[in-house]
């Protein structure tokens, strides 16, 4: 039996689009810009997904006589709006946060890798996300490296903040849910960023360390 969290994992933004009709794209692109907790905005079962913007609700069910078989709805408008493409903007970035992603192949039984093997195969799932997704990168300082940046999802319209400080994981930060979560110290956008200015700064300026201004600790 085909479940809602089913549907929503197969979802492509193309189908995303569709849903809301001949103004899809600038929906999706105008609900990205929504900044949603995960886990106090979100709740999603097998059978609904419903998502809180104080302003107005929205709501999926399945329906096998709509587009898709998904039937999505807001308590406010009554036509195609930006919170349903909120809603489905969310979707599409956060698959994995929301345990809508397929998980990766496996050669081997998940209990019998160890520790360091299941982090790099978390790791490597992302790292082909962000060579498969559309992403813009900006930074808000051209000449250097080692500085914040503003990444952004074409096929969503969500944008995140970007940290870099080195190449390893825990070196850099994103504003991200999944980066906030995972505990593995970097996402699929770090993991864009990091090959984008690979290839844009010499070996030198790659080599030098990110200087150390201030410290800031955060206790979780």
């Amino acid at each position: 039996m085909i479940t809602l969290k089913d549907k929503l994992s197969h979802l492509s933004y193309l189908q995303a689009c569709k849903l809301l009709g001949a103004q899809g794209k600038q929906l999706i692109m105008a609900g990205g810009k929504y900044d949603i907790d995960l886990f106090g905005q979100v709740t999603l079962t097998s059978r609904r997904f419903y998502l809180d913007l104080a302003e107005a609700a929205v709501e999926i069910i399945l329906d096998p006589f709509k587009p898709q078989r998904l039937k999505i709805g807001c308590n406010v408008c009554s036509t195609a709006c930006e919170h349903q493409g909120a809603a489905l903007s969310l979707i599409l970035e956060e698959k994995l946060s929301l345990g809508l992603a397929a998980p990766p192949p496996e050669r081997v039984p998940m209990e019998s890798l160890s520790e360091k093997a299941l982090v790099s195969q978390a790791i490597a799932e992302r790292k082909e996300r962000a060579q498969k997704e559309k992403m813009r990168l900006k930074s808000m300082d051209p000449r250097q490296l080692w500085t914040d940046y503003i990444i952004t999802s074409y096929g969503s319209g969500k944008s995140y903040r970007i940290a870099l400080r080195g190449w390893q994981p825990g070196e850099s930060y994103c504003s991200c849910p999944d980066f906030r979560k995972n505990t593995l110290g970097t996402c699929k956008h770090i993991l864009y960023a990091l090959d984008k200015v690979n290839k844009k700064f010499k070996k030198v300026e790659r080599e030098t360390p990110a200087p150390i201004k201030e410290i800031c600790v955060y206790l979780r």
